[in-house]
């Protein structure tokens, strides 16, 4: 008897467990022999899950099971629509063969908060356009830019809010259009200062967005997994982890994916967690995992690794970058034994060779230069005031060493002396191909590279003379 209870009991509780999501449809004058559903658990068009069957007398019917609520992709003889199915809805569809979404209707479980998507998306386009939006923003001041997308999140409120069937809407749907509404404000505001930071590179920094606007920006709440549904929100995260990630690097546009890596690694770390945080970083690895350190991107990937349980976005950034994560990168004096005197001697201004083991015994602080390189000519001011922070006593031991990857010695030497370099000075000449390019496996400068007293390189990729960090980094070696 107590055997026959318990199973009463749970058989229920497997039913919901197991309850089937139906999408079925008619497509009057079907020209099509099958019909797809396309859905994204991700969010990164990785591994999507996809049915595909059959059309009978220009009728469809999916059947599946979702363990959470979804946006997906209804295929059709080359045409797309968008729709948001939850767990148990029983969607109904029809629509003409030809017009792909704009004949569609809904009926059934599920109807009215897919009626109210389509009038949303079809109202506000070119709100959620990221091309239309980023060319606005390419010719608008920050001011001007911010009115704008306001003035956009107001008509998109306006727009739910007087919705005549808003009482029909799911709960879960309501919050899906008030996050699309919410970041995607947020999301291109970020947005703004990267954008036009790299629509030209004679940009060497990225603009400082006044404080007013960012009072609506909670950084304790970023992190919201019942938002990862929205595209904005997603969105967003890579532009916040962008956005702060500059300001880190003291404004400067970023030369080197290595370093840019790991300062976004820091930003995304500090404010993301579960899934938004391995999102992030397995989109970002997707988009720019090999032209980062493969050591780095390993090290990244680690990290996931023990975070995730399930190993699905491990497994993409495995798929993706695996081979990547076991280059060995071209072996050089330094990586073999950490000792840069061990490398190449180069051209000082008196003609009179400079090597790095003349600095023995003193904290050396390199930066690696060309004369032709705005970014480094932007340091520079800030390597000065390095220089004055210290005592008369902590000069004597510290380095600040400018070796110049320029091929013309005259543009060298012209530019220390237009520029008043002050500091021990040398030139490998050769660029992306010099001696120290080389060595020190350098492929975007400025570079900065700081060496203790015995003379052993202690951080190849050491942060920029405005960081204002780079100071202590400096001095904790003279202890």
């Amino acid at each position: 008897m107590k055997k026959i209870f318990y199973f009463l009991l749970l058989s229920p509780l497997l039913l919901i467990a197991q309850s089937k999501t139906i999408v079925s449809g008619t497509i009057e004058n079907a020209s099509g022999d099958s019909i797809e559903l396309v859905i994204d658990k991700n969010y990164l068009a990785q591994k999507t899950t996809r049915y595909k069957i059959p059309v009978t007398q220009n009728q469809f019917r999916f059947e599946f099971v979702i363990d959470r609520n979804y946006l997906a992709d209804l295929n059709y003889a080359g045409q797309t629509t968008k729709l948001y199915i939850e767990q148990d809805d029983r969607l109904n569809i029809r629509f003409k063969a030809a017009s792909l979404p704009g004949s569609i209707a809904f009926t059934e479980k599920g109807a009215a908060n897919n009626q109210f998507l389509q009038k949303f998306n079809e109202q506000f386009a070119n709100d959620f356009s990221a091309p239309v939006m980023e060319d606005k923003m390419k010719i608008s001041g920050v001011d001007e830019f911010e009115n704008f997308i306001f003035g956009n999140r107001a008509k998109q409120k306006k727009f739910y809010e007087a919705y005549p069937d808003k009482n029909l809407l799911s709960e879960n749907f309501k919050k899906y259009i008030e996050n699309q509404i919410k970041y995607t404000y947020l999301n291109y505001l970020l947005a703004w200062p990267i954008v036009n930071a790299n629509k030209s590179n004679s940009i060497l920094t990225v603009a400082h967005l006044p404080a007013v606007m960012l009072d609506v920006l909670d950084k304790k709440t970023v992190s919201d997994e019942e938002a990862m549904i929205s595209g904005s929100y997603r969105d967003f995260l890579v532009w916040f982890v962008t956005y702060f990630a500059s300001e880190k690097n003291g404004f400067n546009k970023f030369t080197d994916f290595t370093v840019s890596a790991e300062k976004k690694y820091v930003i995304a770390t500090d404010h993301l967690k579960g899934t938004p945080l391995l999102y992030y970083l397995t989109r970002f690895l997707l988009e720019t995992g090999e032209k980062i350190n493969p050591e780095t991107v390993k090290s990244i990937f680690e990290r996931m690794e023990k975070m995730e349980k399930k190993a699905e976005y491990t497994t993409i950034v495995k798929d993706k970058l695996g081979k990547w994560m076991k280059t060995k990168l071209p072996k050089t004096e330094t990586t073999k034994s950490n000792d840069p005197s061990s490398g190449n001697k180069f051209r000082g201004m008196n003609g009179k060779e400079v090597s790095l083991s003349d600095f023995k015994g003193k904290v050396v602080y390199v930066d690696f230069w060309a004369s032709w390189c705005g970014p480094c000519r932007q340091q520079f001011p800030f390597s000065k005031e390095l220089h004055e922070k210290l005592s008369d006593k902590q000069k004597k031991e510290v380095v600040f060493l400018y070796i110049s990857i320029d091929d013309n010695e005259d543009a060298w030497k012209n530019a220390v002396k237009q520029l008043q370099l002050t500091g021990e000075q040398a030139l490998s000449p050769g660029g992306w191909n010099s001696p120290a390019a080389k060595q020190f496996q350098i492929s975007s400068i400025p570079r900065y590279m700081l060496i203790d007293k015995k003379g052993n390189i202690v951080n190849p990729n050491a942060s920029r003379p405005s960081d204002e960090n780079t100071l202590q980094d400096i001095l904790d070696l003279l202890k």
